[in-house]
């Protein structure tokens, strides 16, 4: 297992990339790439190594091959800037050629960027990806409801990137959703968070487009691993990315199939080579060809374990108290609140209202007799990590 990847790490290390204290102080000599025992061996980066350096201390290239500094969302806490390489620019570009070329993304369209444009990496890949296609695009930094009506009404924008939430947001009012679904858009490639098959099939009635996810990481780039038409998982390309999946508790590899914690490795001469970085996503790896006929490997995604709740012995994501939400008409945002009692806190949303069969598959979800409370939509935000309060004090 792995024998190519760590073939392809080990001539990377040759080359000097990992040469920076930051990398060498973690590969104790040539040896570590003879098996995947010794390799499992190098110790996690995690978030906090990368956040406690300077990018520099990082960077495998001199300024001359650095393509520009980009940083991180900050949604888990302080930015951390990367420098990205000439390099990592035409990788990226194969990977976008590979995951949007099977939704016929080309020159015609009109791609229509509706997320914050700063130093954030994500965004700025987002616009890149249609560049790549040879598409046009516009961004839409503050992409309310009315800002997001507002554009397609002047700009006939056929292919939308962003996040689930945000193009969730027009669900519920008539005349944005007759607006929408009258539009040039076609197609909407969703990031920054998962897509649960209840909230996909929300967005295409409103839009009256097809949905797809698109899979990311500030510390790789957006898009890292993408769904084909088959919707059966994100594809991504492991002649770039070594992947990884351990236990959560005892950091060993999971058989294969088996849920754990993502790994990656970076297979490239990359600006910021990430060497066993501990991702806290909670995947599993599915290797059988896809329906699609694509031979690449899939990340079939949970979410985040920081995001979770340990349930006694198991393990509850949001993406699975909100297939039960949508799959019973529910489109707002939600939040759970754990003190002495279990609290799921839902937006008023017309129409709906948690009858008893849903207030028993609460209950035996989280273990406990769930308290539901209704609160003004608009009071809970998605700030790109969880789902916030608002105006309103926790």
């Amino acid at each position: 297992m792995f024998e190519d990847q760590i073939k392809k790490i080990n001539e990377l290390y040759k080359s000097g990339i990992y040469s920076q204290p930051f990398y060498s102080n973690r590969i104790k000599g040539s040896e570590v790439f003879e098996s995947y025992e010794k390799f499992s061996k190098i110790p996690f980066m995690y978030k906090d190594d990368i956040r406690s350096s300077m990018p520099m201390d990082r960077a495998s290239v001199g300024l001359k091959d650095a393509f520009g500094f980009f940083s991180s969302s900050g949604t888990t806490g302080k930015r951390t800037l990367y420098l990205y390489s000439n390099k990592d620019k035409a990788v990226h570009e194969e990977f976008v050629k590979t995951y949007f070329t099977p939704h016929g993304v080309n020159e015609t369209d009109i791609g229509g960027v509706f997320a914050p444009v700063d130093c954030g990496v994500m965004a700025q890949t987002m616009m890149w990806q249609f560049t790549t296609m040879g598409a046009s695009y516009v961004n839409l930094v503050e992409p309310s409801p009315e800002n997001m009506i507002d554009i397609i009404r002047e700009i006939p924008i056929s292919v939308i990137a962003t996040r689930p939430s945000v193009v969730s947001s027009i669900i519920g009012n008539p005349e944005f959703e007759k607006i929408a679904r009258e539009s040039s858009v076609r197609l909407l490639l969703l990031g920054g968070g998962f897509l649960t098959e209840g909230r996909r099939m929300a967005i295409e009635k409103a839009w009256g487009g097809k949905c797809y996810g698109m899979l990311g990481m500030s510390e790789v780039f957006g898009p890292l691993a993408g769904e084909c038409p088959c919707k059966c998982g994100y594809h991504f390309r492991d002649d770039y990315l070594m992947v990884e999946v351990v236990d959560p508790v005892t950091h060993e590899p999971v058989k294969d199939g088996e849920y754990g914690i993502a790994i990656y490795t970076t297979l490239w001469d990359k600006g910021f080579p990430i060497l066993r970085y501990w991702t806290d996503d909670y995947i599993k790896v599915e290797t059988s060809v896809c329906e699609c006929g694509s031979r690449l490997p899939r990340i079939i995604y949970k979410g985040r374990l920081a995001d979770c709740l340990k349930v006694e012995n198991d393990y509850v994501f949001p993406s699975m108290l909100e297939e039960l939400l949508f799959a019973n008409g529910y489109y707002g945002e939600y939040r759970v609140v754990r003190d002495d009692k279990t609290m799921i806190i839902l937006e008023k949303t017309e129409g709906f209202k948690a009858n008893e069969e849903m207030r028993e598959q609460f209950n035996s979800m989280f273990k406990d007799d769930v308290i539901i409370k209704y609160i003004d939509r608009g009071m809970l935000l998605y700030d790109g990590h969880a789902v916030r309060f608002k105006d309103l004090n926790e």
